[in-house]
């Protein structure tokens, strides 16, 4: 860490940047339950991929002995998703070749869930062609049937304060301790997703902002011995969201309204299998460990884009208000439109019901669900080299799991505001977040098979 009015060190100040190349798959899973499976059980549906690229400078200045503050602006160059069949069974057995004795196995457009309730088009949706996106994956062959925009800008300024409280380079016999406190401030718009990208092409759908603030604490231990250095890190992080955020208050019988927060840690040791300290000289291969919480809020889940603007996802973010209703009617009746004319981006607008006294107050969904608790498990390599006294150069890669977790999880709401106190029979108990189509049990989602993968660099400059 940068470290000022330090004996002949009178002032440090490190500037560095760096470029990360994100990869993530996971398997997109359905409930599936009917009158021939009354227990409700997990069937693939589809296969989620994004890739990322992000160029992030920081900065770090001593301001006192073992004192430093820091900060960083992760910028996004690209940001894009697409979603296909899941079709990696082996031997893949769809639904028009299936028996009681064999089931089916691979999917495609006539036993897809997500396609049978009318969340995408059956022919497929491709936001990466903004004057023609419908239609465009309604080939019997075809894997890929959801393409999102790409995306790119800002999300959050990381700024944060080190504080040394242990040194080994002072006392030989004690370890490196390190506190810091940190904040994560959203300065990106939070992206959004519409459809309509023919009549009008959305800003927020080339966002990469969520709109959260995260202010946490961590800290850092670690002891040099001969060739080894052992270390250890944990870390808390609370999120909440900003004012401009997707992540809206609706009323008391919303279940949750904040994002995710996240606590973790890490562990591992350096190897150094090279050193020179007069030339400020070294090499050392870097291997860490890491566990991660997300717990306690809502978020952009890995079918956000699927979700945002669907016509099957149309409701009311006010339930219990008079004059507000958004009947099954009026949300059949966009579902319908929205079948009927498949190239039109805006089936609210185009079925009548925005306005009509029976679907008054129906209103796009946003896309952000409540999602389960999970954890992520990694595993970090990477290669450290210290050039000279000022300039070091790091190349590495994570690679990342989560556990199976739902991502449609909103309850049903909350009773005893009238009625049955043990039973959410009223418009003014219901969970304003829900939609059944996906949050009911055996039609919720889920995120399965997660792999991601993270390739960095990272060079550092230190006076």
């Amino acid at each position: 860490m940068a470290s000022s009015f330090d004996g002949d060190n009178k002032f440090d100040f490190h500037f560095g940047v760096g470029y990360d190349f994100n990869f993530k798959q996971a398997a997109i899973l359905r409930e599936w339950s009917d009158p021939n499976n009354p227990k409700s059980t997990m069937v693939r549906d589809l296969l989620y991929r994004q890739m990322r690229h992000v160029v992030t400078p920081t900065m770090e200045i001593g301001l006192y002995k073992d004192l430093a503050i820091y900060a960083a602006l992760p910028i996004v160059v690209s940001d894009q998703r697409t979603y296909g069949f899941d079709q990696k069974a082996e031997p893949c057995v769809y639904a028009d070749e299936a028996s009681g004795t064999n089931p089916a196995t691979c999917v495609r457009h006539d036993n897809s869930t997500t396609i049978r309730d009318g969340i995408i088009p059956r022919d497929g949706f491709n936001a990466m062609n903004a004057a023609s996106p419908f239609g465009a994956f309604g080939g019997a062959g075809t894997e890929t049937i959801f393409k999102g925009a790409n995306r790119y800008g800002l999300d959050q300024l990381i700024v944060g304060l080190k504080i040394g409280i242990l040194n080994q380079d002072r006392l030989s016999h004690m370890p490196k301790w390190v506190i810091g406190l940190e904040g994560r401030f959203a300065v990106g718009k939070p992206m959004t997703f519409s459809r309509d990208t023919v009549d009008a092409d959305p800003a927020g759908n080339h966002r990469v902002g969520r709109g959260t603030h995260e202010l946490g604490v961590w800290t850092a231990l670690s002891r040099r011995y001969r060739f080894l250095d052992p270390f250890f890190t944990a870390w808390w992080y609370q999120a909440i969201r900003a004012n401009n955020s997707e992540f809206k208050n609706y009323g008391p019988t919303q279940d949750r309204i904040n994002p995710q927060s996240n606590v973790g840690v890490s562990f591992g040791t350096e190897i150094v299998p090279f050193e020179r300290k007069a030339k400020g000289q070294k090499v050392a291969l870097n291997l860490r460990g890491l566990a991660m919480l997300k717990y306690g809020g809502r978020g952009y889940s890995e079918a956000w884009e699927l979700f945002a603007d669907s016509p099957a996802l149309v409701g009311t973010y006010q339930p219990g208000q008079p004059g507000l209703a958004c009947d099954r009617g009026a949300v059949d009746s966009v579902v319908q439109y929205a079948k009927d004319n498949p190239q039109n981006g805006d089936p609210l607008s185009g079925s009548g019901v925005t306005g009509t006294s029976g679907g008054a107050g129906c209103q796009r969904f946003n896309g952000i669900t409540n999602i389960q608790d999970f954890a992520t498990f990694g595993l970090n390599i990477a290669l450290h080299a210290q050039l000279n006294k000022y300039a070091m150069l790091m190349i590495g890669t994570t690679l990342t799991t989560d556990t199976r977790h739902l991502i449609t999880a909103a309850s049903r709401g909350k009773a005893a505001l009238g009625g049955d106190t043990n039973l959410v029979d009223q418009p003014n108990e219901i969970n304003p977040v829900r939609r059944d189509v996906i949050d009911q049990v055996g039609r919720r989602y889920a995120v399965g098979d997660v792999f991601g993968a993270m390739g960095y660099f990272r060079f550092l400059l230190t006076f």
